[in-house]
């Protein structure tokens, strides 16, 4: 059953919102680091750990809050999620260390977990076959505008305000978004009778996963034979492989590995591994690079990184309507391929590169995400059983966050270790040189991935 005319586009605009402010402190954070670095103080690695709580609180969770909203009611669930995210945004505004900033990043990152499956879920179901792709692509739309805003207003709050203005901006957005909740969007849950969450499951993930981030961070300085490395990194293996073979056999699992592993699904979620791995941590050290290599202010760096953000809006909403004229496979090979030039550019930037060199490479990595994302959204969660929507909702996200997590514990690690050795701007452009060809690797393993999985298609 689909809702009414008004009642759906009431849902799309609400569950927009709600995911919409997310995104806008997904942005805002980033072009804020190097002030929140001078003002706490914080090293690298505890940079690392303010985008990558966040990220793995959203990873690790998401899968078992996508099931409760299946079962709980997935609006109750989301209006959860928005009212702890500005309650949290308030209080991360507030840290006066950064062990506690990332505590209130963890946090917020579980209450995003709470927003991102119901929102889509709400929509999935509000939204009939033919229109559910426009709906999808008019989401990702509005969250680019999150994005878009995001560099931009979080460098004006970085010069005339402070850093903390980036949280404190959510909370009224958080208040607005609970209020047309419950104004204009209808519970939706499973109509079956509810199934037991995998609580075993759900322990095993959670310390399977942040052991292996913990170990990535961590081990190149403690040194990968050292005692407390190799026991990370055996709990990490150990858990992990225990969850696999855990779910394998739970009548409600966590992560369904029969969806994943379903061609039609397994293949767009790749995508989105690879298009969020990139993403991670390109957009954490571009800020970086711009502000303290180059020099600009905080808001004129927001300025430079628009491009970005405003493609990725843009041609989210253009892809949606694309879709009816032009394969989703397509359409994900092409954003590959610009996501590819992308970061192969940035791999040649130096001290002096010519802002519209920058800029020109900037402009391809929001394009390529902005094409690809859509198509692969809608391909992954079309071919999920309606039953599942929040389940594969969640899987989608937890796959791609955690392309996120591995990136900012893989490639920014990389790219510190590097950088330390001198701690000069050479130093530092050396190691952003090395992220940037990694990165480029991982969209041509994706695009690789991609075309295989079509060529597969093709004969059978």
């Amino acid at each position: 059953m689909t809702e009414s005319g008004t009642s759906k586009w009431g849902t799309l605009v609400t569950c927009s919102l709600s995911t919409f402010v997310a995104w806008l402190d997904f942005a805002i954070v980033n072009t804020a680091l190097p002030a929140i670095q001078q003002d706490l103080s914080t090293s690298i690695v505890e940079l690392q750990w303010v985008i990558n709580s966040f990220t793995l609180a959203l990873t690790v969770l998401i899968v078992t809050i996508g099931r409760l909203s299946d079962h709980l009611g997935r609006r109750m669930i989301n209006i959860l999620g928005v009212a702890g995210f500005g309650v949290f945004s308030l209080c991360a505004g507030l840290s006066q260390s950064p062990t506690w900033l990332i505590v209130f990043r963890f946090l917020q990152g579980a209450s995003a977990a709470a927003i991102v499956p119901s929102a889509l879920a709400l929509i999935s179901h509000a939204f009939p076959g033919a229109e559910k792709g426009k709906a999808l692509g008019m989401w990702s739309a509005i969250n680019g505008i999150g994005m878009a805003a995001g560099p931009a207003v979080g460098g004006f709050f970085v010069s005339a305000l402070s850093w903390r203005w980036i949280f404190f901006i959510n909370v009224p957005i958080s208040i607005l978004s609970v209020i047309l909740s419950f104004l204009f969007v209808k519970e939706s849950r499973l109509e079956r009778g509810a199934q037991k969450i995998d609580l075993k499951g759900f322990l095993l993930f959670t310390v399977g996963l942040t052991a292996l981030i913990f170990a990535l961070m961590h081990a190149p300085d403690w040194g990968w034979a050292d005692k407390k490395s190799l026991l990370i990194e055996a709990a990490a293996i150990g858990f992990l492989v225990w969850f696999y073979l855990s779910e394998r056999h739970s009548p409600n699992p966590i992560i369904p590995f029969s969806l994943l592993f379903t061609r039609s699904f397994l293949s767009p979620t790749l995508v989105m591994f690879g298009l969020n791995f990139v993403l991670a941590s390109a957009i954490f050290l571009i800020p970086l690079y711009l502000i303290q290599i180059r020099g600009e202010a905080a808001y004129v760096a927001g300025l430079m990184i628009l491009p970005i953000t405003a493609c990725i809006g843009l041609f989210s909403l253009f892809s949606g309507h694309l879709m009816a004229k032009i394969s989703g496979k397509k359409l994900m090979f092409f954003g590959l391929i610009l996501y590819c030039a992308s970061t192969a550019l940035q791999g040649f930037f130096s001290t002096d590169s010519s802002i519209y060199f920058l800029l020109a490479s900037f402009i391809l990595l929001g394009i390529g995400w902005g094409i690809a994302r859509t198509p692969a959204t809608t391909q992954a969660l079309s071919s999920a059983p309606q039953h599942f929507a929040g389940t594969a909702s969640g899987v989608l996200w937890s796959v791609q966050n955690m392309g996120g997590a591995l990136s900012i514990a893989i490639i920014l690690t990389l790219f510190r270790k590097i950088f330390e050795a001198g701690s000069t701007p050479e130093s530092f452009m050396a190691g952003f040189r090395i992220a940037m060809w990694v990165l480029t690797g991982v969209s041509l393993a994706s695009l690789i991935c991609l075309s295989i999985n079509a060529k597969n298609s093709k004969n059978t």
